[in-house]
């Protein structure tokens, strides 16, 4: 019903139906066959639960440990299985091993997320899948993310503290740098923020007081900073560029042109309907 508020015992986990194209990480594993080789990469203290999958070959590779590893037992974070510290700019993979590389929150985090994606295309087999989830770079919710990163560095003077959102992406450009590697978007969707990121002890005691004001914000005056925090997509590679390059619009005809002299002015005429065009 229109306007109906939503109660907690009408919320249910996400079903896939028929006609659903696949996107969810564990829709996408269950999926699988058998000896699949699935790269959790950037994977932290694991991206997924990966003891639900024992048919699946997963190797984790990350440019650090999952913090907390390595203290008492109460607090410990356990590395995920076959765990490799590496760099994903480089990743220690043979070329073609990989049928599903999962990119889950990585991508926004490392230094060259050109070399990222291109080493994913390296090691994923043709016809391989590529899960990608990442902030939307234009949403509250990131923004206020890197806020806190400036804030906690330049004023709190935390000058070792690392930022961690080193890129950032809108829908538009997530996909010309997936296209340009070969890669084609198979189905996506837009979703929420939970604002998770603020379960860090250095700022979890606020974050209950802070969800209480968005959550205001959102039922009284109708400003959203949930909705459209973040993309969830998944790519199949098959190593063509779908990326093409129009250069010049015909103002008689309409069609699109291309000037592979890469010329910035001056008239030219169009090879479809005769007529000179005078601008750019």
């Amino acid at each position: 019903m229109s306007g109906e508020k939503l109660s907690p015992e009408k919320l249910s986990a996400i079903k896939r139906e028929r006609d659903d194209a696949p996107l969810f990480i564990e829709e996408i594993l269950s999926s699988l066959g058998q000896g699949r080789m699935v790269l959790d990469a950037g994977c932290g203290a694991g991206s997924f639960q990966h003891s639900r999958f024992p048919g699946l070959d997963i190797v984790s590779i990350d440019i650090k440990t999952p913090d907390r590893v390595g203290v008492d037992a109460a607090a410990r974070v356990h590395l995920p299985p076959n765990f490799v510290l590496g760099d994903l700019e480089k990743l220690p993979l043979k070329a073609g091993s990989i049928d599903f590389v999962v990119l889950n929150y990585a991508l926004e985090h490392v230094f060259d997320a050109n070399a990222t994606v291109t080493e994913a295309s390296r090691v994923l087999k043709s016809g391989g899948l590529l899960y990608a989830a990442l902030p939307n770079s234009r949403s509250f919710d990131d923004k206020f993310y890197r806020f806190a990163g400036y804030f906690a560095k330049y004023v709190l003077l935390k000058v070792h503290k690392r930022l961690e959102h080193q890129q950032r992406f809108d829908f538009l450009s997530l996909n010309k740098l997936l296209y340009s590697k070969g890669f084609r978007l198979l189905s996506f969707c837009e979703c929420p923020s939970g604002y998770t990121w603020m379960n860090d002890p250095r700022v979890k005691k606020f974050r209950a007081s802070f969800l209480k004001i968005l959550s205001f914000l959102k039922s009284a005056v109708k400003i959203d900073l949930f909705k459209n925090s973040n993309y969830l997509t998944l790519y199949r590679y098959d190593g063509t560029s779908g990326i093409r390059t129009v250069t010049h619009i015909c103002a008689f005809c309409g069609m699109q042109l291309i000037d592979e002299r890469e010329r910035d002015s001056g008239p030219w005429t169009c090879p479809y309907c005769g007529e000179r065009n005078v601008h750019c």
